[in-house]
């Protein structure tokens, strides 16, 4: 069991510190912040930040970086230590302004609320049990016109995933029909999505799509020891910005994110 504990926990460790994991933080926090003019207006430039799933704080740390009150909540405890080490070493003036929940999205369900201007939920819904249930909780904290930012699993960017990285071409057919996906996270299964699954949930409850976007669409393909370099990281990033935004791309991208705000 110890050894199974261990196993995972060095292959969250090296999932979240990966370089397109960066790239990807990146890009959801730049995608994010162009919808929050109002939300910035109303609050007089200072917004309460929940990161649902906030393994070790790559996007929530950018916004306690610029002087934003943030609560991360995450289920797994080495991901969460090393968020709060973190933000220890790199904001020491900000540790008032910071929580770290050791939960799950539905240990909120008594909490206080429209307590969060903004909710980031991360490659987290494919992983929650109850999905509704955790949408109304979602709803609850969340204030009026403030925003809910989801990012999940593109079942088209799986496809391509299949047969250009892992060359599988009878997987990358069934994945057309799949409803999970294979996972070392949440007993092996995960939930796959379309946006206009996720949109379906969110209607009854008042949303309204405020942008669409595509992330990762060419760095899980190529040497990711080359974004070591910080001008090709930068390239890389600039070039998958671009992409995101680009309909034709985007579709194939390996994440949807998803900008709403609740009515």
């Amino acid at each position: 069991m110890e050894r199974a504990q261990e196993d995972k926990k060095e292959f969250l460790m090296e999932m979240a510190e990966a370089p397109v994991s960066r790239i990807e933080a990146e890009l959801a926090f730049r995608y994010l912040y162009k919808h929050l003019d109002g939300a910035l207006r109303r609050g007089n430039g200072e917004l309460n930040v929940l990161d649902v799933g906030s393994g070790v704080g790559e996007v929530a740390l950018r916004f306690a970086a610029l002087g934003h009150k943030v609560t991360m909540l995450e289920p797994q405890a080495c991901l969460l230590t090393t968020a709060e080490e973190r933000a220890k070493e790199q904001l020491p003036e900000r540790g008032a302004f910071m929580r770290f929940l050791n939960e799950r999205i539905e240990d909120l369900e008594e909490s206080q609320v429209d307590e969060f201007e903004v909710i980031i939920c991360h490659e987290t819904i494919e992983y929650v049990d109850d999905v509704l249930k955790a949408f109304n909780i979602i709803t609850r904290v969340l204030k009026p016109r403030g925003i809910v930012s989801l990012v999940f699993l593109n079942r088209y960017g799986l496809i391509l995933e299949k047969v250009l990285k892992e060359e599988n071409i009878r997987e990358a057919l069934d994945t057309f029909e799949l409803e999970e996906f294979a996972t070392s996270l949440h007993q092996g299964r995960g939930r796959l999505y379309s946006d206009d699954e996720i949109l379906a949930l969110l209607e009854p409850l008042g949303y309204n799509v405020e942008g669409k976007y595509g992330l990762i669409v060419f760095s899980e393909f190529i040497d990711c020891s080359l974004f070591e370099e910080d001008d090709c990281y930068q390239g890389m990033l600039d070039l998958e910005e671009r992409a995101g935004e680009e309909s034709h791309l985007k579709a194939v991208a390996k994440f949807v994110q998803l900008i709403c705000s609740k009515a």
